[in-house]
């Protein structure tokens, strides 16, 4: 009868309360963590197929450069065997076709990261990379290392590098490879990784991109060794400066011995006698072990800090 009086006065009813009324009123808060998990591309980056795509980028971009740039000096009237090209000739070849190559990979990882998503500061500088202690404990360690792996070495295809002599070469690999290869591996790679994964995946995995990155296998085992340390000085410093100058010294180096036909000697086969060796490897194993650890402990630690920050 309420009802109807209701209706006659031209007025609705009310609806029944029930059950439904308060679910139907909670369907909106049921949503909200479905937009919290949304996926992002930006917590997606970067992915495994996005470290094989970077890596086919670096490595296509050196290859594309290089095959375009034999075929200008072809043209051109040069002589385009590197076996029997004037070295200065080839120091000049090999600088100019590597900073453009380069130049073209730094640019299409930029542009790669962006389009997947990846943002913020990429590449850090500040002055404790220029700490002293540092840079010579670091270099102490590289050459450690370095004596380390020589018997691994010796089972591996001797090294062979087509890079000329002379001035240009110099910069090619004390200037160039330093700025680029720092900017791509510990800069955008290593900076990337540990956005996502943390300090220890990104400092073990940009070290094994640093050293596929190379091509031969001997290059390839000393670049992952040596790609540790300058990683770890990185992370240490947020500086690239550091690594720029280790890097610089490294292949400065590494120049010394090839420009004097030394790049395949081994300690093992020119020190004597054998005990002065022994010695030597020794030492070097010290140096490695005691820095190995505090490498470690110093990386768990701040890996330990990153989560307290995350859970915070």
């Amino acid at each position: 009868m309420e009802d109807k009086r209701l209706e006659e006065r031209g007025a609705t009813p009310a609806a029944p309360h029930t059950e439904a009324q308060p679910h139907a009123e909670a369907r909106p808060h049921a949503a909200a963590p479905a937009a919290e998990t949304r996926p992002d591309s930006r917590r997606r980056f970067p992915t495994a197929g996005d470290l094989f795509a970077m890596l086919g980028i670096a490595l296509g971009a050196q290859v594309v450069v290089g095959l375009l740039g034999m075929l200008f000096a072809l043209f051109a009237g040069y002589d385009w065997n590197f076996n029997t090209m004037d070295p200065r000739q080839l120091g000049k070849l090999v600088a100019a076709l590597y900073f453009v190559s380069m130049s073209v990979a730094l640019g299409g990882l930029l542009w790669y990261r962006r389009a997947r998503g990846g943002r913020g500061r990429w590449a850090r500088f500040s002055l404790r990379g220029f700490d002293p202690a540092m840079l010579l404990w670091a270099f102490v360690m590289m050459c450690a290392v370095g004596v380390l792996l020589e018997p691994l070495f010796m089972l591996l295809p001797e090294l062979h590098v087509q890079v000329g002599r002379g001035l240009w070469t110099i910069l090619s690999l004390v200037l160039f490879a330093p700025v680029f290869e720092e900017l791509i591996c510990r800069g955008l790679v290593l900076g990337s990784l540990r956005a996502r994964y943390g300090v220890t995946v990104a400092w073990l995995v940009s070290s094994l991109f640093f050293g596929v990155l190379h091509g031969q296998p001997v290059q390839v085992i000393n670049g992952f060794v040596v790609g540790l340390v300058l990683g770890y000085v990185y992370i240490a410093t947020d500086s690239l400066w550091a690594t720029m100058i280790l890097h610089a010294l490294n292949n400065a180096v590494a120049y010394l011995m090839l420009a004097t036909g030394h790049e395949n000697t081994l300690l093992i086969r020119s020190i004597s006698p054998t005990w002065l060796y022994v010695a030597v490897y020794l030492a070097a194993l010290a140096v490695f072990a005691v820095s190995g650890y505090m490498m470690w402990r110093t990386l768990r630690r701040m890996k330990e800090e990153e989560k307290n920050r995350a859970a915070a």
